[in-house]
């Protein structure tokens, strides 16, 4: 018998398929048992280290059909939800290797400039004079030449970024290259991170990185905003050292994904923004200190709001461009709603001819004063209510008919409060939530913890749309009859969306206040929050013009909603403040301490990192405790000096570079610390007295 002469081809193809199918279903039988060990392994793993995280695992329930296929590397792969392609090939491992290896030899690194600084400036408090230093250097630095910056990952880094988990094939080999202080690792899709738990050894994982003393961060099925917040809330925990200096790496591709990675950069900023400062902090110390001893009423923030104002109209108007457009509006309703009228408003206000229910107040410095003083007469304010923060100028209050103060969160003054109140057995009081960076964030705030929720924002243009900066009857015009003159904060280096489309030109300041206001409105909803003008978009709020605004119809007393308000507000608890019970022979100590640890010898790149985390550790041990308000004097200081000084050491490609960079800084924040103490010992409860001296020529 004659077989056709491709037979033999075809039975060998046969066996061939045969033999490869009785293979893959003996890796199959092998990984299942490895896998379901694994399992085991990491749950307890999990429940040791990271017990929400376990929680989460046993109330997970998977698809229907979930499952984790075997490729012919005897490796789990896996089909995420929604998508057709697995998330790798054949072989897991090799090509999570291949990319590791491409990844750290051309690493995406964050990179903050420091180089700015106003060599104009007169201001000479510590802070900023130590600020200037350290931007003029590092622009002097930049300008003569740098040395060459890292070309690849080093073995020790301070931060790590990876977006998205996959099943962690990758993380062996990335961990076995390079050790970080703080590691993050970002998975949207929960149901991967289940799945890895089958692949990889987590108990390794896990327990190496807390033998060498990192800290690990799951961001678990976070979606944009709610990864931007959990990283704020990390960076508040633990300081803005744990992203400064960040080694960022996508894992594999998705949209969703994609989309984390653009977020996290564009909002990069906001991690090393609006830390405070010494100079911040003790004068606000020094002036809750004043206040309290003026008897100025305080809020409690965790009143219950006043259901009768529920459908009170409020007010609350800013000093930007768009408040021009609505003017005749507000005039025609002033007398049937309640205005709180946000810094210098007042004075546009008082130009228009309307009159402010409350005037609201934030900062702290002595030329703030000055400018309420200049834009309205002082008969002006002896018919006004003022509700501030408690680290307002404190002859501010002595101008006003009535003056009300609410706690700032975060805030030296704000803790000391709470401490006294528990060493005299009362209850603390609760800050006014996202009420900076501007006076329109502690507007809108207060009228949401008061119980308002029919709300009008008129000039919280937060941007210009048409190069105006402010109201034409601001105090920033230089046509205005003031004393001083008043220079308005350049814009140019974010571009916010417009409230009714398109863009407007804004900064990091203003860009601050766009998103503390949508977290106010995301954490106290409910509220009907008109957004007049063309300024940025508020995510929450609609957007108006103000010619598409209707009158207002509701007839209210203004005197009983004022007093209502009022009443809110209540003497605390403990006679007057001495010197010596606000700590400042500890906070003496404290920065001594620092300076100590500081002045320590190193030779290494890792030597003078552990010389910061040591800094660092010590001062976030006081947080938390009976001497946090301390914590609040130095925190935001540290992080302003030490978020350089970490950068320097991880930026350069010679080692010896990084440490020669890193001396010199090391040199201004020793130095700096002295100034501290001297201060701490001659001036701690001094009034600030940083003021205008621009006083306007005669015309």
């Amino acid at each position: 018998m004659i077989l056709p002469p491709n037979f033999q081809d075809q039975i060998n193809e046969i066996e061939q398929k045969l033999s490869e199918a009785q293979a893959h279903e003996l890796r199959e039988q092998q990984f299942a048992e490895e896998a379901n060990e694994r399992f085991t392994k990491n749950l307890a793993a999990f429940e040791q280290y990271y017990p929400d995280v376990f929680k989460a695992i046993q109330e997970f329930q998977p698809r229907e059909d979930f499952c984790l296929h075997v490729t012919k590397s005897g490796h789990g792969n896996f089909v995420p939800k929604g998508k057709e392609a697995p998330l790798y090939g054949d072989n897991p491992v090799e090509q999570a290797r291949l990319q590791v290896e491409k990844a750290v030899k051309n690493p995406t690194l964050t990179l903050t400039e420091y180089t700015r600084y106003n060599p104009l400036s007169r201001d000479e408090r510590i802070h900023i004079r130590y600020m200037q230093t350290l931007g003029q250097y590092m622009l002097d630095l930049k300008e003569s030449g740098e040395p060459q910056q890292l070309l690849s990952l080093p073995e020790q880094f301070p931060t790590g970024v990876i977006f998205g988990l996959g099943l962690g094939y990758q993380l062996p080999e990335l961990l076995s290259h390079t050790k970080f202080d703080y590691l993050f690792i970002i998975e949207p899709d929960f149901e991967v991170f289940f799945a890895s738990l089958f692949c990889i050894n987590w108990t390794n994982i896990v327990s190496s990185i807390d033998q060498s003393n990192g800290c690990l961060f799951l961001h678990l099925g976070a979606n944009k905003q709610e990864l931007i917040n959990d990283l704020n809330t990390v960076v508040e925990d633990i300081g803005a050292f744990s992203v400064v200096r960040s080694f960022c790496y996508q894992h594999y591709s998705d949209e969703t994904l994609s989309d984390l990675v653009n977020k996290f950069f564009k909002d990069y900023f906001r991690f090393q923004f609006g830390f405070g400062f010494y100079n911040d902090a003790i004068t606000g110390l020094a002036h809750t200190y004043h206040l309290v001893n003026k008897k100025v009423p305080f809020y409690d923030a965790k009143n219950d709001p006043l259901a009768v104002l529920s459908k009170v109209p409020i007010f609350i108007i800013g000093n930007g461009p768009s408040l021009d457009e609505a003017e005749e509006y507000i005039k025609e309703n002033s007398q049937t709603a309640i205005i709180f009228a946000c810094g210098s408003a007042l004075g546009s206000l008082t130009s228009m001819g309307v009159k402010a229910d409350f005037h609201i107040l934030v900062e702290r410095p002595y030329r703030n004063y000055q400018a309420v003083l200049d834009m309205a007469s002082k008969e002006t304010y002896k018919d006004l209510n003022l509700l501030a923060l408690n680290t307002v100028y404190p002859d501010t209050v002595d101008l006003y008919a009535w003056s009300g103060l609410a706690l700032k969160g975060n805030e030296s003054a704000t803790d000391y409060i709470n401490i006294m109140l528990a060493l005299h057995g009362k209850n603390s009081l609760a800050s006014v939530s996202y009420s900076n960076p501007l006076v329109a964030n502690a507007g809108l705030s207060l009228a949401l913890n008061f119980g308002f929720q029919n709300i009008h924002l008129f000039g919280v243009d937060n941007g210009t749309f048409n190069k105006e900066h402010h109201s034409k009857y601001s105090i920033y015009d230089d046509n205005k009859n003031t004393k001083f003159r008043y220079f308005p904060n350049k814009v140019g280096d974010h571009v916010l969306e417009g409230n009714f489309g398109g863009s407007v030109t804004s900064n990091s300041v203003y860009s601050m206040s766009v998103k503390q206001l949508e977290d106010l409105i995301e954490y106290k909803p409910g509220a009907h929050i008109v957004n007049v003008g063309q300024g940025a978009k508020v995510r929450g709020t609609v957007a108006s013009h103000a010619n598409e605004l209707e009158a207002l119809d509701l007839n209210i007393d203004k005197k009983v909603v004022i007093d209502l308000i009022k009443n809110q507000f209540s003497l605390l608890p403990f006679d007057d403040v001495d010197e010596k019970k606000l700590g400042i022979d500890k906070a003496y100590e404290l920065v001594c301490s620092l300076k100590d640890i500081a002045s320590k010898k190193y030779s290494t790149v890792l030597e003078a990192n552990e010389l910061l985390k040591r800094q660092q550790r010590y001062l976030y041990a006081f947080r938390g405790t009976i001497f946090s308000h301390i914590f609040q004097l130095f925190k935001g200081t540290l992080l302003y000096y030490h978020c350089p000084m970490l950068t320097v050491l991880y930026k350069y490609e010679n080692s010896d570079d990084c440490l020669k960079i890193f001396s010199e800084l090391n040199i201004l924040w020793i130095n700096y610390l002295d100034e501290i103490a001297s201060h701490l010992l001659l001036s701690a409860t001094d009034k600030c007295d940083w003021a205008f001296y621009n006083v306007k020529a005669k015309k």
